[in-house]
């Protein structure tokens, strides 16, 4: 695995606001071959920041886009943080980047919220990347992480929910949990991470789009990548999502967890070039 802060020399970050509530927006490349990264519960868009470059030099022009409540963008009690709302909120600041025709990549929270968007705003999206995702294969009430967990900033709450999301703890570094534990900190973050987390458990098994994606984009290819060694979705719902979704791919990348892209991001980067250059 790279180190987590991979890569940040070659980006550019910006706020943009919609709705009144301000993100942030980290992007890299250029041209029309656009790929925007969604990520999970509890994270932010510096999670990707590790695979950009290897994107970059595959010829995407890349996107990334804190959710609000996460990373740098607003924590306020008055935000909806529900998937749904999420949805129109990235959908917002496509529009205002004025994007059409995407691959959205999207981990976990992230991965329903873009299958959410492709149904919801079908203009916006051709291609769909789910990594680990919540919300399009059942999970167990076992897997459920607990908000409090999710939401805990402390710097021993981090380096645990840290080591439980990659395949090896041992590439949990010091630096990573201070940054994580500091922007987690943050005012506002607490509760804006708690409500995520609840709503995300809550409509985790009321809300899968595989049934609306077969319904309202039967036609969108989609391609499925998890972590063989995934704790917060575990593998047997990627071979679920299959069964669910006729016609997509499923790629299992081993020696990984739940954020393969963040741990083997050339190999993810190869597949999803190889997805995105295959005919619909």
């Amino acid at each position: 695995m790279t180190a987590f802060n991979t890569g940040r020399e070659e980006v550019i970050a910006y706020p943009i606001t919609v709705g009144g509530v301000r993100t942030r927006v980290i992007e890299a490349g250029s041209g029309d071959r656009v790929l925007v990264c969604l990520h999970g519960v509890g994270s932010r868009a510096d999670r990707f920041v590790p695979t950009i470059p290897g994107l970059v030099a595959a010829g995407f022009h890349v996107y990334a886009i804190d959710f609000p409540g996460h990373g740098f963008a607003d924590k306020r009690d008055d935000i909806d943080y529900r998937p749904q709302a999420f949805a129109a909120y990235v959908a917002g600041v496509l529009d205002e980047l004025h994007l059409r025709d995407v691959v959205i990549a999207g981990t976990s929270l992230g991965g329903l919220v873009a299958a959410r968007i492709a149904c919801d705003r079908p203009e916006l999206v051709e291609r769909l990347v789910l990594i680990g995702t919540m919300g399009i294969a059942p999970l167990n009430d076992a897997d459920k992480v607990p908000p409090a967990t999710v939401a805990n900033g402390s710097p021993e709450a981090v380096r645990a929910k840290l080591g439980f999301l990659v395949a090896d703890p041992a590439n949990v570094t010091a630096a990573w949990v201070r940054e994580e534990s500091m922007i987690n900190s943050s005012v506002g973050a607490r509760g804006a991470l708690l409500s995520a987390a609840a709503h995300l458990n809550e409509e985790a098994n009321t809300d899968l789009q595989t049934g609306r994606l077969q319904e309202l984009r039967p036609e969108i290819p989609v391609l499925l990548v998890w972590g063989e060694n995934d704790r917060w979705t575990p593998v047997h719902m990627a071979y679920t999502a299959r069964d669910l979704l006729p016609g997509s791919k499923l790629v299992v990348m081993p020696g990984c967890g739940h954020a393969p892209y963040f741990e083997d991001p050339a190999a993810f980067v190869a597949h999803v070039n190889d997805f995105v250059a295959t005919p619909a």
